[in-house]
């Protein structure tokens, strides 16, 4: 009698192994956040326990290389060193340094300078990250602004040296450099044999394959001015979308909202943009476009998005949910699920 249930038991256990994808219960999501380039970054894997552990941890150990060359506001990284030295004379720099420098002038030439990482003086004048709000005069914009043009940053690739022709002058990559840490850290998983896997550096997101059961990766994009609500939801695959928006970081003074995107040919505070999300097929070039359709604006910003290949936009125009419009470029129309018209 036992016997009989031990092979009744025997026979069920075959069936469902054959019932049963042989990789079934063996790949699962495994996720994980860190504070990392000023912001939570969160790694999700799909695969086996150990692999994803391994991949996962050597995945975060270059995003944290990246944050410690290029967060300007650590006074050890190699672009304050940039800022520091780089005046004087030309200063010998990594191949990441070199490589994003690079993109960002390349982005600003194509952007007309609505991307500038020489902006660092105003943004630094506005002090957004600080505890005192405060409207900068006329004439201190006035001064910042002499030291904003992309153009004197001079890049000698074949020597790796950067040397910034303005006394001054101050350089900030993170209108780039979390897309780049993002991409970096999939080419890491991708050696490492994760086949499927998001990483989301503070809004900046690659998705690598797709989780189970799915043919794709389901993002949410954010409502601008309703913290708990969704302005839409896309699916997307082996793909970067990265969304930046006025809500990240601003201040209020009489009822107005200055955010932290700078127009470098004014000076000012960006208004008039809410929020721009860029599909592209790396994080890195997603990133810079993302924050250099804010001072274009809404109509250049799309015709710049509709003459670039594999790129595609969302801009959400106004000042308040009430004058709010969505913008969507023509190759993502029948993709994006929009909750707000």
């Amino acid at each position: 009698m036992k016997n009989r249930y031990i092979l009744k038991y025997l026979i069920f256990v075959l069936i469902i192994m054959f019932l049963i994808p042989f990789n079934a219960g063996c790949d699962k999501e495994y996720k994980k956040t860190k504070f990392l380039m000023n912001t939570m970054v969160e790694i999700t894997l799909v695969g086996n326990r150990k692999d994803c552990e391994n991949a996962m941890e050597l995945a975060f150990k270059e995003i944290e290389r990246i944050d410690k060359l290029m967060n300007v506001y650590d006074p050890e990284s190699e672009v304050s060193a940039i800022n520091k030295m780089a005046n004087d004379k030309a200063f010998f720099v990594s191949k990441d340094i070199l490589e994003v420098v690079s993109q960002a002038i390349a982005m600003a030439k194509l952007t007309d300078g609505a991307l500038d990482i020489s902006v660092f003086p105003l943004i630094a004048l506005w002090d957004f990250g600080g505890n005192t709000k405060r409207i900068p005069s006329a004439d201190e914009i006035k001064e910042k602004l002499k030291l904003s043009d992309y153009k004197k940053i001079i890049l000698d690739e074949k020597n790796s040296t950067i040397k910034l022709d303005l006394s001054g002058m101050q350089i900030d990559l993170s209108s780039i450099a979390a897309g780049y840490s993002a991409d970096k850290a999939i080419q890491v998983l991708k050696k490492s044999g994760i086949r499927n896997a998001l990483v989301n550096a503070g809004g900046e997101i690659y998705a690598l394959g797709s989780p189970p059961g799915r043919n794709g990766w389901r993002i949410g994009i954010r409502h601008p001015r309703q913290n708990a609500e969704l302005l839409g939801v896309i699916e997307i695959k082996d793909k970067a979308i990265v969304t930046s928006g006025d809500y990240e970081n601003f201040f209020e003074i009489d009822g107005k909202r200055y955010c932290h995107i700078i127009n470098p040919k004014t000076g000012w505070p960006v208004e008039g943009v809410m929020s721009v999300t860029i599909l592209a097929k790396t994080a890195t070039k997603a990133d810079a476009l993302a924050t250099a359709l804010f001072p274009m604006g809404a109509d250049k910003g799309l015709r710049l998005v509709e003459s670039l290949e594999n790129v595609d936009c969302i801009i959400v125009t106004g000042n308040t949910e009430n004058d709010m419009k969505v913008l969507l470029s023509s190759g993502i129309k029948d993709k994006v699920k929009l909750k707000v018209e």
